[in-house]
């Protein structure tokens, strides 16, 4: 008779899979993964790599979401891997023509409990935001540094609450912001702040958030999204931009700081 095997070996694996093609070669994708000056382009607000089988990536995006990763695979050009306590991370490049094919893997998540279904339900949601802004920052804005404004407040209500409120007239925009959210085409907004937004809707996940290329902003990523862990939910702009004033990203911060505080009041 066979015996049964432990519940925690019985979970079945689940992992994140993307692919996306960028319109750069493999040589810059690859140093936009694996050069810490190219990741903080696109990925974490900083970085620190020692390279090679065995070396290390940090990544960083201040004291409470920072962590360092042990290098398992580093075939420059065509795969870089690391392990961290989530899980293994592994890309893969080919080249096809003057583009390249990213392929994105993250493996190691187990289990049914409401808290691993949020964790994999938000780690591919973030990688899928993350995946956009290295195309972004490749297609678009090549070799230019990022600078991001984050203004984010927790909020004591539920993610599908907090987000119905968010998109409603008079909330960010002066008009019921769902008319306008279909991916991949334009839209035309006004905030409550006076400012013109035009631009693309590069995606929407509800009600997770959405995220909005900006022409009024040098055309930067405004990604409005809402994120959680039982007993919590947080409102963040994140506000990718390139070769922006500082004035005009100082500008943003504070004015948006000040309207979500006020939306949630």
């Amino acid at each position: 008779m066979t015996e049964p095997k432990p519940a925690e070996e019985a979970k079945k694996e689940r992992r994140v899979e993307i692919e996306i093609e960028i319109n750069a070669d493999v040589e810059d994708v690859w140093k936009a993964l694996t050069d810490a000056n190219e990741l903080a382009r696109w990925f974490p607000l900083e970085a620190r790599v020692t390279p090679g089988v065995g070396g290390k990536i940090f990544v960083s995006w201040g004291p409470a979401y920072e962590g360092e990763a042990k290098i398992l695979a580093w075939e420059e050009g065509k795969k870089f891997a690391w392990k961290d306590p989530m899980g293994l991370v592994e890309w893969t490049l080919e080249a096809r023509g003057e583009k390249t094919i990213v392929r994105l893997l993250q493996s190691g998540f187990l289990g049914d409990a409401d808290w691993e279904n949020e964790w994999f339900d938000s780690t591919s949601y973030g990688w899928g935001f993350m995946l956009l802004g290295l195309q972004v920052a490749l297609e678009r804005h090549r070799g230019i540094a990022r600078r991001v404004a984050w203004p984010r407040l927790k909020v004591m209500i539920s993610r599908e609450e907090a987000y119905r409120k968010l998109l409603g007239a008079g909330a960010l925009f002066t008009s019921d912001v769902r008319a306008a959210l279909k991916p991949g085409e334009s839209y035309s907004l006004t905030t409550t702040m006076g400012d013109l937004f035009t631009g693309r809707v590069e995606f929407v996940r509800e009600p997770r958030g959405f995220c909005l290329s900006v022409r009024e902003l040098n055309d930067a990523l405004l990604w409005l999204t809402i994120e959680g862990v039982p007993g919590s939910t947080e409102v963040q702009a994140w506000l990718s931009t390139f070769g922006l004033e500082a004035s005009k990203l100082e500008s943003f911060e504070k004015t948006w700081e000040r309207r979500l505080q006020e939306v949630f009041s």
